[in-house]
């Protein structure tokens, strides 16, 4: 949690900090998708291993190609079944992405980092920090206004001796609007 603190941080004072010259690469974010954590509901019955997630990011795009991310997101919430309760899932991420062209306003994005998740089941919490990675593509509608589609993996999730392990990993499609 630490790190990701100091990651938000620089990133904060990076953004008070820059010049308005530099203000052309900063932007905005909002996604809306599916999280599916994997082996959510073995063996269990009426119990769901997917939800809908919400995530709202802000970036800084230093070259047309390479930039950085920091978000924060609602995972979802779902039953475990009758006898186990609900699982709740949230957390922070910062990323580096890559943003490479291959046709005129459509781009291939490759992103790389750290994700603080929390993983809440039946009042017990299980946070871990993991590597998170995935691949999307991004169309942009203007100089200010573009949508991306994303699939990204956040990790294994929760704990096996309390909450449950599970592998998370999220389906989404979003807004993104360049200052």
């Amino acid at each position: 949690m630490k790190l990701l603190k100091q990651i938000c941080a620089a990133t904060l004072l990076c953004g008070i900090a820059a010049t308005p010259a530099m203000a052309k690469g900063f932007y905005a974010a909002a996604d809306v998708g599916q999280t599916n954590a994997s082996d959510t509901c073995t063996g269990a019955t009426g119990c769901s291993d997917s939800s809908t997630a919400i995530r709202a990011a802000g970036g800084y795009q230093f070259t047309p190609v390479w930039g950085v991310e920091v978000s924060y997101a609602t995972y979802g919430k779902a039953s475990l079944g009758d006898t186990y309760g609900d699982w709740e899932t949230n957390g922070m991420q910062a990323s580096g992405i890559g943003t490479f062209p291959v046709a005129e306003s459509i781009s291939v994005l490759g992103k790389l980092g750290v994700a603080r998740i929390s993983h809440k089941v039946a009042g017990t919490t299980s946070t871990k920090t993991n590597l998170a990675y995935g691949i999307g593509a991004q169309y942009d509608f203007s100089k200010g206004i573009a949508i991306r589609v994303q699939y990204e993996r956040l990790g294994d999730i929760g704990d096996a001796n309390t909450t449950g392990e599970a592998r998370a990993s999220l389906l989404s499609a979003g807004v993104l609007y360049r200052f």
